[in-house]
């Protein structure tokens, strides 16, 4: 009886002590247990053990400082993000610091503090491909149409993976600027008439491409993780590497987080305008967009388009063109065959290219050169 009791305190203890050594001691093990409870959408649980870390005076406290306004962040506080970031840059000028302060820093509408911040991640490491996407969408956002297609393109040249996400998060800030633009009606094109249509596609469970798309994303490396358990050291910022970033700023909320029972659905929505050449120049290129607002309000969605084509004077032209995306199949907002009747819609034509190398646009509103 004895010897069992002593076997069952052993065993007790050995429990206990187990438990215990789970348990976070030093600023590095809170640390630690921070980041694995954000790659669980365990935020709160996330900024608690970054603060204890942070008020042990642990080390590498630049990366607390930067993840923990991450987490501030996705919990909806944007100056408290903002000024956690700015802490970890004065103990650390990392570019991937510089990089999401100025992300934060174009969210709250600083879009010069967020040029200096993305241009400074640049100056850091000139190889950081994702800054120069994000620097050419606040640009873009700015008007600066030429500057922004210059940092596009060397993005693509440094990481040609970040080509799809750049270029939807750079045509939905166009698709906003057509909106909010005045236009006028080109003088020697005639709308003749226009449509639309949509067509399910069979996609992956995935996040609904059709909000509004994550503009100033940059992925955290596992290099930068791997600094707070000790392990060597390396540059944060250039490296992206593939699947899904929980330390993402903006990016689409983790599978566990996301609202129980939303299904997804993939639609391809395939537009066609005929138009007639009225004037005296043969029209080789047609910008254009087709709106659908809402009946009850001035905002709605933009689908912007360029058609190379060959129009002679006096001549008819059919545009096509589609886009795909993949929407909540309860979100009503959407247009869809189902509310077509919820939408007024239209065709502008935003700028026309012609033969001798004249073009015309339709407002003071940035297009590509």
């Amino acid at each position: 009886m004895r010897y069992f009791n002593l076997q069952l305190l052993f065993l007790l203890l050995l429990i206990a002590c187990t438990a215990h050594a789970q348990e976070p001691v030093s600023a590095d093990d809170f640390s630690q247990r921070g980041i694995s409870r954000f790659e669980k959408n365990d935020l709160e649980g996330a900024i608690a053990d970054f603060t204890k870390a942070i008020e042990m005076n642990g080390h590498e406290l630049g990366f607390c400082f930067y993840f923990r306004g991450i987490a501030l962040y996705r919990r909806g506080h944007l100056d408290e993000a903002i000024a956690d970031l700015s802490k970890a840059i004065t103990l650390k000028p990392n570019p991937r610091f510089y990089g999401d302060r100025g992300n934060l820093l174009a969210q709250k509408g600083d879009l010069d503090g967020a040029i200096a911040d993305l241009s400074k991640a640049i100056e850091i490491e000139p190889k950081f491909a994702k800054a120069y996407g994000d620097r050419g969408i606040v640009r873009l956002m700015r008007g600066e149409e030429t500057a922004a297609e210059s940092d596009f393109k060397k993005c693509f040249e440094l990481d040609k993976t970040l080509e799809s996400q750049i270029t939807r998060a750079a045509n939905y800030i166009r698709q906003k600027a057509v909106l909010h633009a005045k236009h006028q009606a080109p003088a020697d094109v005639e709308i003749v008439k226009f449509s639309w249509h949509e067509t399910p596609i069979r996609v992956p469970n995935a996040p609904p491409l059709s909000a509004p798309v994550p503009v100033f994303t940059t992925p955290v490396s596992r290099t930068g993780l791997r600094v707070l358990g000790g392990m060597e050291k390396g540059d944060p910022g250039p490296r992206n590497e593939p699947g899904p970033d929980p330390f993402d700023p903006l990016a689409p909320p983790l599978p566990d987080s996301r609202a129980p029972g939303a299904a997804v659905r993939g639609v391809e929505h395939k537009f066609t305008a005929l138009i007639k050449n009225t004037g005296s120049k043969t029209i080789v290129a047609v910008h254009w967009a087709y709106l659908l607002i809402p009946q009850d309000s001035k905002d709605g969605f933009a689908c912007v388009f360029t058609t190379k084509t060959n129009i002679p004077p006096g001549k008819k032209m059919e545009l096509r063109d589609q886009n795909r995306s993949v929407v909540l199949s309860t979100d009503q907002k959407a247009p869809s065959t189902r509310n077509r009747a919820l939408f007024k819609e239209s065709v502008l034509i935003l700028r026309l290219d012609y033969a001798d190398g004249s073009s015309w646009r339709s407002s003071a509103l940035p297009q590509k050169p």
